[in-house]
């Protein structure tokens, strides 16, 4: 629930102050008003050079997609339509099919598929292409079923991306989310040209935000089990306070499962071991380390149930029962996994490197014990 929260906490910020930047636009100093205009141009700029840079084609959709009001200043109710139901409609799409990088031929079949939407719409709005039925009112009302259809591809795009972003706290869906009420605001309210500027302004930043977070995630997130990785435990041991506990978990026989089970129900045991560590490590934060090994930091003020927290998680490891495909048996069975634990409590003036060895020698302790169980190190002599 938290990350879900949070990844909508800055894209609603970013939609927010543009709004109310908008309101005092006329404000502004004349050399800042008279940039104004060129600030969606750069920002597309900027934000096209990072998609490019870490290889996310569906932003370079997007970005080109939120272009368009800038390049085509025909302004009509007709391209107006076109561009909000094609960007809203894009915007859902996108949120749901799988990133394939910058240069292939995926982008290229996306890309048309944009543009046959665009034209379609565009053809309908303009009278090119005629449906009689779509003039007519909604059982004698003054809603016509153009207007209808309209909002029903408006509302069903918001409702598909909100469903998916509850689901899974993406950031792409998150600020696909806010994109799109940004869009239905932008082209529904009387705004002048100015406020236009400042408004389609957000909405680049706005992906500029996700790309600089999907940055950080690939460097920090561990793209299997959802945990933060090396680098992200690296930068952790040099900040910590004087009194800490490093803990090692690694998952018992985890080779022969993979010889038997095969690596892609290996993959599935480390989610569920992931997901336990992230249920049960508190107060201390789980951390994927490499291969089936995961580190735990417990920092000064949860010391006291280090080994408690420890014992709750291999019990809650070993209970829970994975669902895997049995080559053998061609079919899928319910397995049980387990882990052992080894855990170092820091003395004073240890480095954390010399700490997590001392944890990473319980953890064979444990093992050569027989596993399934939580192993701690010896103090230090001072």
């Amino acid at each position: 629930m938290v990350e879900r929260l949070q990844s909508l906490l800055v894209p609603c910020l970013i939609l927010l102050a543009s709004v109310y930047a908008s309101l005092y636009v006329g404000t502004l100093p004349p050399l800042w008003f008279g940039l104004l205009p060129f600030f969606p141009f750069i920002l597309s700029v900027v934000a096209l050079l990072l998609s490019w840079h870490f290889n996310k084609g569906r932003v370079l959709i997007l970005v080109c997609l939120l272009l368009i009001p800038k390049v085509h200043t025909g302004g009509d109710e007709a391209s107006v339509t076109a561009y909000l139901v094609v960007s809203c409609f894009c915007i859902a799409l996108l949120s749901f099919v799988k990133e394939r990088g910058f240069f292939n031929r995926f982008v290229v079949n996306r890309f048309l598929f944009v543009c046959m939407l665009l034209g379609w719409c565009f053809a309908v709005e303009s009278g090119w292409v005629s449906f009689g039925f779509l003039d007519q009112p909604i059982f004698h009302s003054q809603i016509t079923w153009s207007s209808f259809l309209l909002w029903l591809v408006l509302c069903f795009s918001t409702l598909l991306v909100l469903i998916g972003w509850w689901a899974s706290g993406d950031n792409f869906q998150a600020s696909g989310l806010i994109s799109i009420v940004s869009l239905i605001v932008l082209t529904n309210l009387s705004v002048s040209q100015s406020q236009f500027d400042a408004l389609l302004s957000a909405q680049f930043l706005l992906w500029i935000w996700f790309l600089l977070m999907e940055s950080h995630r690939m460097a920090y997130l561990d793209e299997l089990t959802r945990l933060p990785g090396r680098r992200a435990l690296n930068e952790k041991l040099v900040g910590l306070p004087k009194k800490y506990a490093l803990a090692m978990v690694d998952v018992d026989h985890f080779k022969k499962f993979n010889d038997t089970y095969g690596h892609d129900m290996g993959d599935i045991v480390l989610k569920n071991v992931a997901s336990q560590l992230k249920c049960y490590a508190h107060p201390g934060r789980a951390y994927r380390y490499g291969g089936e090994e995961f580190a735990v930091v417990f920092r000064h003020n949860g010391l006291a149930g280090v080994v408690d927290a420890l014992e709750e998680i291999r019990a809650q490891v070993e209970l829970a029962e994975v669902l895997v495909f049995d080559p053998k048996k061609k079919k899928e069975v319910m397995v049980n996994v387990t882990v052992s634990v080894g855990v170092a409590f820091a003395s004073q003036g240890e480095f954390p490197d010399d700490v997590l060895k001392r944890a990473d020698e319980a953890l064979y302790q444990a093992k050569r014990k027989g596993r399934n169980q939580v192993t701690q190190a010896p103090a230090l002599k001072k």
